[in-house]
């Protein structure tokens, strides 16, 4: 039975409501007149961008969307390339918003620099191999061999296992703290970005594993298991990561400083 895809259904919902909810609080505080603090604004940036970004890498995701934009732009693998580039930006905005839970506020925007600094290089090196790739070849495991395919997912496939092994790292202690103190539905919250963390470190170190292997030995474990292993990776990460910024959008996250 294949559970990606109903997986990353449920994940697109989650991330459309997760942008939605952000969108409606921050025109209800603009209309209340409320203050705009920096810290406030990079909160609210944060989830919007996350949400967002991830709705969009999901969407772009499904084959008869990705299939449509690259038959209208005649580009190849455009469509993997541009839900690639979303899904670093949605990381980009998770990890600015654990930027402001783990940060002293006078350092959270010398992190975020760091955090954008690290994403656009990613984004450069993935755009330079999509482009370099020969005609003919798709960006998956199914072409691990060949340079340019396995360069590319290396890359992407190494940022994923960084970024999501550092979100783990941040929402463990915090949860944890939270369900210490009481606050059970924030430390619930804390625990599916977690988990969502780990979803994407185990893709993308299996992934890269595999890439990795076949490049050395010319061949690794069957393909389809892999396949089968990294988009239910792929949609776990959606659904925990977004199901958890959303709960958290109802209700102000505890903070560890």
């Amino acid at each position: 039975m294949d559970f990606a895809a109903p997986l990353l259904r449920a994940a697109l919902v989650v991330a459309t409501a997760t942008a939605a909810t952000t969108i409606s609080l921050a025109v209800r505080s603009r209309r209340a007149g409320r203050p705009r603090a920096g810290g406030w604004c990079l909160v609210r940036w944060s989830r919007y961008t996350a949400a967002t970004g991830g709705a969009a890498a999901i969407l772009i995701s499904l084959p008869a969307i990705g299939g449509r934009l690259e038959a209208a732009t005649g580009v190849d693998n455009l469509g993997m390339l541009a839900a690639h580039l979303f899904g670093v930006l949605a990381i980009v905005g998770v990890r600015a918003l654990l930027v402001t839970w783990t940060y002293p506020p006078a350092a959270w925007f010398r992190a975020v620099r760091i955090r954008f600094g690290a994403a656009v290089a990613v984004a450069a090196a993935l755009t330079v191999f999509a482009l370099t790739t020969p005609s003919g070849i798709d960006l998956t495991n199914e072409y691990a061999h060949v340079d340019g395919a396995a360069n590319y997912l290396l890359v992407i496939d190494g940022y994923w296992a960084v970024t999501g092994a550092a979100i783990a790292r941040d929402c463990v202690p915090l949860a944890i703290d939270n369900a210490h103190a009481g606050h059970r539905s924030i430390a619930a919250a804390q625990a599916l970005i977690a988990a969502g963390g780990v979803a994407s470190a185990v893709w993308g170190a299996t992934e890269g594993a595999f890439v990795a292997v076949t490049q050395i030995h010319g061949e690794a474990w069957n393909v389809s298991v892999q396949d089968t292993v990294s988009s239910t990776c792929a949609g776990l990460f959606g659904l925990f990561l977004f199901s958890g910024i959303a709960a958290c959008s109802i209700r102000p996250a505890r903070t560890r400083r």
